[in-house]
């Protein structure tokens, strides 16, 4: 349709090269016709050299029109007056008829506008679809959660030894957590040191994860805190494809992501963000924690913060 457009648009632009043409052609001549015209009426000879085109265009007249007009007596040739008349009402004509046709050539555009705006847009789309293919290669999500547990009874006031029973209690925070998420469907656990990974093949549960993980380091928290003990819970999430190198790619920036001490939130990159916001409903919001160096670059480190 666009081509349809344009080339509708160059006949337009050459009917109005041609009545530009047109119109200077007819000035050209009512200007040699009339001065010729006025010239012989008061027997001045200085324009007879126009006078075969004069001769031309009065036969051509008398054609339509074969009559004198009388003046004081006298009888003179009224068909150049005539011809000079019309030629001027039509180069008004054309001067209109040539303003209507760019009107046109604004509308041809517009619509031109229109359909590559749409063409765009389509193709945009096409794009969308292809890299959210794309993104959505990405389906494994892996958790790396860390207790901190401190002792709220030790202070600089009251003295005591801020380590003692320390790893005990992460280490009971670390038992009851598994017992508590062991029987998760589609999920797979190992324990790293200080740190439980949590493994995911399925992107589409990760909610329920994150959910489920709330729920049992807040439980975790109370029950601890009842016995004044303070327990802080480090969560870092990532998302990879089944091309990815675990050992190489994802746990690294994991342990790197943990290192930031973003309290009782899990924490993310810009790529699991994209991959979550295609989630329907998803019961996160991704929150914008700040830059940092991350794997040797400055990346935007997120949080997800549950919605209301």
């Amino acid at each position: 349709m666009i081509q349809i457009y344009k080339f509708i648009s160059k006949i337009i632009n050459g009917i109005i090269n041609l009545l530009f043409v047109i119109q200077i052609i007819l000035m050209i001549l009512v200007f040699l016709t009339a001065t010729y015209w006025f010239l012989s009426l008061i027997d001045i000879h200085i324009f007879d050299f126009v006078q075969p085109i004069a001769d031309v265009v009065s036969d051509f007249v008398k054609i339509f029109y074969n009559q004198s007009v009388s003046v004081g007596g006298v009888f003179i040739d009224g068909s150049l007056l005539l011809f000079d008349i019309i030629a001027i009402v039509v180069v008004f004509a054309l001067a209109k008829l040539k303003y209507y046709c760019h009107r046109w050539i604004d509308s041809l555009k517009i619509a031109i506008g229109g359909c590559e705006e749409k063409r765009e847009e389509k193709f945009n789309k096409e794009l969308q679809k292809e890299a959210e293919a794309n993104i959505k290669k990405c389906n494994n999500v892996a958790v790396l959660v860390q207790f901190t547990a401190k002792n709220m009874m030790v202070d600089a006031c009251w003295g005591g030894d801020a380590q003692a029973g320390v790893k005990e209690k992460e280490e009971e925070a670390f038992k009851t957590f598994f017992a508590s998420i062991k029987n998760l469907t589609g999920c797979r656990f190992a324990k790293t040191g200080d740190k439980m990974l949590i493994m995911l093949n399925d992107f589409s549960s990760v909610d329920n994860l994150l959910h489920f993980i709330e729920l049992s380091t807040g439980r975790i928290r109370l029950n601890m805190r009842k016995k004044k003990w303070l327990l802080i819970t480090y969560i870092a999430v990532d998302v990879f494809d089944n091309n990815t190198n675990f050992k190489q790619d994802v746990y690294p920036l994991l342990e790197k992501l943990l290192t930031l001490k973003i309290q009782n939130e899990p924490v993310c990159l810009g790529n699991f963000c994209m991959r979550y916001e295609l989630n329907n409903e998803p019961m996160y919001k991704p929150f914008l924690r700040g830059a940092y160096n991350i794997v040797d670059q400055e990346c935007e480190v997120w949080s997800l913060v549950k919605k209301n």
